[in-house]
């Protein structure tokens, strides 16, 4: 659900902030960049108070001299622990908005790259975000970790004006990083009058809709993209760039900090863009609104479930709804970024939009709808339960991917075991009209029901065409 509609907040043209998705992490993140750009009021200092932490970092792991036991080392790693901000409702989280976020064994590891840095004589970076290519592990969400933790009270400021503008009423919430102690060195948490996301119970901050793209401008595999290309362009093939690990680009990066600081450069002169929300071409956020609105149309009668065969019904009824809303509600469109030039979209916007039709039926029914659940041997799509006994899995694939047939051979029985259950499903996403595709329709129910037979399983399939159709300007104008 919106924030705008828990809230009932009827938005202004001065309303730039992101709309939040309160019960589900949007898969964006603040991209720095995006903050350094701006020139003028309260962000114009951003760039400033991130560097300057960092700076911190640097100074107090030089005054200890690179000695891990000295107190200013022990201090610096203190600063460079970065929490996942739950209150912001971004990033990559499967159930909820409960993240990961950098720890006390991640900063370590940033204070060695920092002492590694000092060690070959790179003096202060220019960005931080020289350090994501200095040190494995520090990828494109915790990038926008750290930013949103330096950057802490400014959102806690930015948030309260929206609350007080709109009325939403705030409650006190203790947040980290809420402030930073300059004279001690460490992050103070800070008890604030802020919104409560209802679903989780805790503090709601919200974000400039501005600052937000699918990943941050700078991460390590862009960095090997670079540089290599410039060194070693001719000598330089997919082979090499498919296959290359992190640990290697960081050695690179390391033995050539020069370049480094080059590369940064020449990807700060570039043009970065936000994400089109309007668009919204990896469908990440209008699946939530736009469902919403379908299943309010088009509500359905449920009878409760209390057998196996009864709550297996039920799930039936939700899929067939999801592929109503898909082939014939103009939902299709939604899984396109155009399909005149055949561009689409990735394969979890059609997970996303099957969420958003069946959460709402599930929660009516007292069914757990939880999405990607790793059962050890990956995470599963979707996994239904009505308490223990009544349990299910579903896997989205687009008939057209390269590992269809094993999902529904390999790796759906595989999760299905591992889970101990007996039902589940394997919906096809049918989006092109190539001869693999149409084949693979043909086969695919005696390809399931060999598929069940082998495992002994039973092993369910709905095929979903969501090839374009006449129109679908109802869905656009959403």
């Amino acid at each position: 659900m919106q924030a705008s509609v828990h809230f009932g907040i009827k938005r202004g043209r001065g309303d730039d902030w992101f709309d939040t998705l309160l019960d589900a992490d949007t898969e964006i993140f603040i991209d720095p960049f995006l903050i350094f750009a701006e020139r003028k009021g309260p962000w114009r200092t951003s760039h400033d108070r991130i560097i300057e932490h960092f700076n911190r970092a640097f100074l107090l792991i030089a005054e200890g001299n690179m000695n891990t036991r000295s107190l200013a080392y022990r201090k610096a790693v203190d600063i460079l622990v970065f929490r996942e901000p739950r209150e912001l409702c971004l990033g990559y989280t499967a159930k909820g908005t409960a993240g990961s976020g950098s720890g006390r064994g991640f900063a370590r590891r940033m204070a060695k790259a920092v002492a590694t840095a000092i060690a070959r004589g790179l003096e202060n970076p220019r960005h931080f975000e020289e350090l994501g290519i200095l040190e494995s592990g520090i990828g494109p969400d915790r990038i926008a970790d750290i930013t949103a933790t330096i950057l802490k009270p400014q959102l806690i400021e930015y948030t309260r004006k929206i609350a007080t503008k709109h009325s939403i009423r705030m409650h006190r919430h203790t947040l980290f990083a809420g402030d930073f102690d300059a004279r001690r060195q460490r992050w103070t948490p800070s008890a604030v009058e802020v919104p409560t996301n209802p679903y989780t119970e805790g503090p709601l901050l919200f974000v400039p809709q501005r600052f937000l793209r699918p990943l941050p401008v700078l991460n390590a595999y862009e960095w090997w993209d670079w540089y290599e290309s410039e060194r070693l362009r001719t000598d330089l093939n997919y082979e090499v760039m498919g296959n290359v690990d992190k640990a290697t680009i960081i050695r690179a990066a390391q033995r050539n900090p020069s370049a480094v600081r080059r590369w940064t450069t020449e990807r700060e002169r570039g043009s970065a863009e936000p994400y089109d929300f309007d668009a919204d071409p990896r469908g990440i956020y209008k699946w939530d609104p736009i469902t919403s609105k379908f299943v309010r149309h088009h509500p359905i009668r449920i009878t409760p479930p209390s057998t196996q065969q009864e709550f297996i019904d039920v799930l039936e009824q939700i899929i067939r709804e999801y592929k109503h809303f898909i082939e014939q509600q103009g939902g299709w469109d939604l899984l396109w970024k155009n399909h005149k030039t055949g561009d689409e979209k990735p394969e979890s916007a059609a997970q996303l939009l099957f969420r958003g039709i069946a959460q709402s039926h599930c929660r009516a029914n007292d069914i757990s709808l939880d999405r990607e659940v790793n059962l050890g041997r990956g995470p599963v799509d979707f996994k239904f339960s009505n308490g223990y006994r009544h349990r299910a899995h579903l896997e989205v694939k687009k008939l057209h991917n390269g590992h269809f047939w094993n999902g529904l051979h390999a790796q759906l029985p595989s999760y299905m075991k591992s889970d101990r259950l007996k039902d589940g499903w394997l919906m096809a996403v049918h989006l092109r009209d190539n001869k693999s595709s149409v084949l693979r329709a043909r086969q695919l129910p005696q390809e399931v029901a060999d598929a069940a037979k082998k495992s002994r399983l039973n092993i369910r399939f709905s095929l979903v065409d969501a090839r374009p159709k006449a129109s679908a300007s109802k869905l656009r104008q959403t």
